[in-house]
């Protein structure tokens, strides 16, 4: 899995930025198929493991797979992720957790996300200098 050093901006109304170096890792197709496939295979096992429990069996086994399907999409399109960090807010200090997570499927728009501690709206931006663009 490449990786490639990035600035993560948190930023608030009002306020100066937060930026601070991060690590941004890209998903070969091959990585982000096997992940989807991983989430299928994990839908499909708990799916089957409800097949005998009764009244269950008939709610259960589908909502698994529909969420599976779902979430083995949302790991096709997640083309590169953000190492897990810390970043102080800008308006309170508070040093919020950022990164890990399922991934983005584009890191070039910023995404909107909230404090930690004091709850106000923060953006999230990062800044890529010679990234290659993401897979299709």
């Amino acid at each position: 899995m490449p990786e490639h050093p990035v600035h993560v901006i948190l930023a608030a109304e009002g306020v100066s930025e937060v930026s601070v170096p991060g690590t941004l890792r890209v998903f070969t197709p091959v990585q982000r198929l096997t992940r989807a496939g991983a989430v299928m295979l994990v839908a499909i096992l708990l799916a089957g493991s409800l097949l005998p429990i009764p009244i269950i069996h008939l709610i259960g086994p589908p909502a698994l797979l529909v969420a599976g399907i779902v979430l083995a999409v949302r790991q096709l399109r997640a083309g590169v992720r953000l190492a897990p960090m810390h970043v102080s807010c800008p308006k309170c200090g508070y040093r919020n957790r950022i990164g890990g997570g399922q991934g983005w499927h584009n890191v070039n728009h910023p995404m909107e996300r909230h404090c930690d501690s004091c709850r106000r709206i923060l953006e999230l931006r990062v800044e890529t200098d010679r990234l290659p663009p993401p897979a299709p």
